[in-house]
């Protein structure tokens, strides 16, 4: 069998998103000829050069002509001129635009220094104010900047004038977000100016160059903005090669929003909806396609010859199991052996990324924050540590999903040599850990194989990814973990205050949570949160504290980033769960329910409307915020005191800097090598650098000289080693008190 496993428009632009590899892997290892492809760079590519570009100047004057929008309507005053604007800078755009994606892509670095100069520019709104900020002139460093700008430029353009459901990283997401009917998706999809016509060329550009049909084309779903580009792939692949490919659609859209699915619709387009992990189902389809019954199948749905959606090997819990309407539901003859050998991949699958095509991939430089900037403008091997979540108890996420709920670790051996292959193969040495929080342990241990390269000759790895900012994160940890290659990491706060913490069950309070973010600061890690408002029964009070919260984890220099989210209540949380049977911690919730019978996770609720007032004020000021703006301006209304975080910060220092040596855990030495320099009178001075200062001991020389010789072979030692013998050997054969020990606790050695 042969599989062509494809990732439809629109996800990022600066890497690939995952899951096509970890697919294509897969079917490798079962012996499938695979190959990925990435639509969503290919198509945003075919739009934004100088051929594909002209459609939208041609809309933009038809729109001038006509005096309306492609919905009709009056074309108001200020973006009659932003249109005239572009019309006539038609010939520069046309001129720049290959310049500028070749250049964010890695390609004619020189052009920065013409970026810096050149005055003869298109400029749009964004490019003049990133322009306007900068006095009207950059320096080349910022020339990545600016073309970001110029192609944001195009992308309002594109919008605006040709294609309303366009937008860089998504389309037609708004359309696609618990849909509840099928009909408004597949009229979107006809309608489709851009999937109509870019994106029906490159697809069958794609089918030519792909020579004999695909047994099977499977396509990754991972947001609702993936779903219009992977309904126009399957039904192009269908008219190109005929009823013999079996088409699946998988991902986390699939599996959070239609696990509820009734009309039968979408098997249109596909064959199977595989859903959780994918791997499970996957296994199960190939060995009904070679022959077995469809009893085999799990975890599946599929359209049966009455019409009717079948829901194939679900536990009785699960809701995809449930008969809704004219739905079924079938068992699994062999559940369990299919489960096993899914959790079997998932800890040892990993992709090499061989021919993925890293350099056309672009560098977007679209905010000056350092740690927002990592999503965007770098190119990163993406791997995850894990499946599922460790904790899986934060109330408002979707912990009822087995693909949430069902934590598996990777193996660290499987994924570093998968990392090891891409990295050499592509230069890239940088690595996103992505999908749900690292695991502690996990994070460890491939930060020991990490050493373990740097100690055999091999290029280390950096890496960053999501984590929860609980009690595991230790100041040796951190210390550990940073100069380990860890460089970022991003995670949940939600609501900011004591009450929210709890109401959230996020595991750890305001006082645990600076505790935690104490030590990475001090470890020099960059930190992203994510918060929450909007939530059920949340009152202005409740909200305006935890915006103060906030300022204050800014103004400290705690947090570097930070996104807030609408709280959007799902059908597959815990609260609602809770709800459901019987309110639980949740009397008081109202849920709106409304017919459905294709995408159903998002619910309404009874007073969500009144927390529309936040929703730009939040954004402009956390932007502000991230700018270093307004960060001494306190939240009016918050009851939270001002300086509520540094007294906390205050507790947190105190209570690190009280750390007395144990003699438990794994003893790391992660400084420079110390060395014994004579300072006379048989005492010697025992000097070493750690994290750009220069620390020393005085000790009898006898004691300085054995001190080195055991800190120099426990940095070798890529395991570390017991603290407690260590401590024993450094009382032994350097003589070193307490004291002294525990000055080497603060100054490179650290126990895990």
């Amino acid at each position: 069998m042969n599989a062509l496993v494809v990732q439809p428009p629109f996800t990022q632009l600066n890497s690939p998103y995952p899951a096509v590899y970890y697919l294509e892997a897969f079917l490798r290892e079962r012996g499938i000829e695979a190959r990925a492809v990435d639509h969503s760079i290919e198509l945003y590519r075919s739009i934004f050069s100088r051929e594909g570009i002209v459609p939208a100047f041609d809309a933009a004057r038809r729109m001038l002509d006509r005096g309306s929008s492609p919905a009709a309507a009056p074309i108001d005053p200020a973006s009659l001129s932003q249109l005239e604007r572009y019309l006539s800078y038609e010939a520069l755009y046309l001129e720049w635009i290959d310049s500028l994606v070749a250049f964010l892509s890695g390609g004619d670095p020189a052009l920065a220094h013409r970026l810096a100069q050149a005055v003869e520019l298109p400029r749009g709104m964004r490019a003049e104010a990133f322009l306007e900020a900068r006095g009207g002139r950059i320096g080349s460093h910022e020339a990545r900047g600016l073309a970001t700008a110029l192609l944001e430029d195009l992308g309002d353009l594109v919008s605006f004038a040709f294609d309303p459901s366009f937008e860089t990283v998504r389309y037609g997401e708004r359309i696609a977000t618990s849909a509840a009917r099928f009909a408004p998706i597949r009229a979107a999809l006809d309608a489709s100016p851009l999937l109509g016509s870019a994106y029906a060329a490159l697809l069958a550009a794609e089918w030519g160059k792909s020579g004999r049909a695909p047994d099977l084309l499977l396509l990754s779903l991972p947001f609702p903005g993936c779903l219009l580009g992977a309904l126009a792939c399957a039904r192009s692949a269908r008219e190109a090669f005929g009823p013999g490919m079996r088409i699946l659609f998988g991902g986390g859209y699939v599996s959070t929003e239609l696990r509820g699915l009734v009309d039968g619709g979408i098997f249109d387009f596909c064959d199977y909806l595989c859903f959780d992990a994918g791997y499970g189902s996957i296994d199960s389809i190939l060995e009904v396609e070679a022959g077995a019954p469809k009893e085999r199948l799990y975890k599946t749905m599929y359209r049966d010859g009455d019409g009717r959606v079948v829901a194939a090997g679900f536990s009785d819990s699960d809701d995809a199991a449930a008969e809704l309407g004219s739905r079924r539901r079938t068992g699994c003859d062999q559940a369990d052996r299919l489960l096993a050998a899914e959790k079997e991949a998932l800890a040892a699958i990993a992709p090499d990324y061989a021919g993925c095509p890293f350099g056309r991939y672009l560098q977007f430089v679209d905010s000056e924050n350092p740690m927002h900037r990592l999503w965007s403008d770098s190119p990163w091997l993406k791997y995850r540590l894990a499946h599922g979540c460790y904790w899986r108890r934060c109330s408002f996420c979707d912990t009822r999903l087995d693909y949430v709920s069902r934590f598996a670790p990777v193996e660290i051996a499987r994924l570093v040599a998968a990392a090891d292959s891409a990295s050499e193969r592509t230069g890239l040495y940088g690595i996103h850990f992505a999908d749900e929080a690292m695991p502690m342990r996990s994070l460890l241990a491939f930060a020991r194989a990490n050493r373990l390269r740097a100690g055999v000759g091999k290029r280390p790895f950096h890496f960053w990814g999501n984590v929860r900012f609980d009690s595991t994160w230790t100041q040796d940890r951190c210390e550990y973990l940073a100069a380990s290659g860890l460089v970022a990491v991003s995670g949940g706060i939600e609501i900011a205050t004591d009450v929210g913490l709890e109401m959230t069950d996020k595991g750890f309070d305001l006082a645990g949570l600076a505790r935690s973010l104490v030590a990475m600061k001090r470890s020099g890690l960059l930190v992203h949160a994510y918060l929450i408002y909007g939530f059920p029964g949340q009152s202005r009070r409740d909200i305006d504290d935890s915006v103060e919260v906030c300022r204050q984890l800014f103004s400290a220099g705690l947090v570097d980033s930070a996104f807030w989210h609408r709280f959007v209540l799902t059908r597959h949380s815990r609260m609602y769960g809770e709800w459901l049977e019987g309110g639980g911690s949740w009397p008081d919730l109202q849920p709106r329910e409304s017919p459905w019978d294709f995408a159903n996770n998002d619910l309404g609720f009874a007073g969500e409307e009144s927390f529309d007032e936040f929703d730009g004020p939040l954004s402009s000021t956390l932007e502000a915020w991230m700018r270093g703006a307004a960060l001494e301006e306190p939240r009016a209304g918050a009851g939270t005191a001002p300086g509520r975080i540094e007294e906390l910060i205050l507790e947190a220092e105190a209570e690190l800097d009280a750390r007395k040596p144990e003699g438990k855990g794994q003893a790391h030495w992660i400084a420079g090598l110390p060395a014994a320099r004579p300072l006379g009178a048989g005492r010697s001075r025992l000097a070493w650098a750690y994290r750009g200062e220069s620390r020393d001991l005085a000790l009898p020389s006898e004691a300085a000289t054995a001190t080195a010789t055991c800190l120099a072979a426990l940095s070798r030692a890529s395991d570390g080693r017991d603290f407690g013998e260590l401590k024993a050997e450094l009382r032994r054969s350097g003589r070193l008190s307490e004291e002294a020990i525990y000055e080497l606790r603060s100054s490179g050695l650290v126990v895990l």
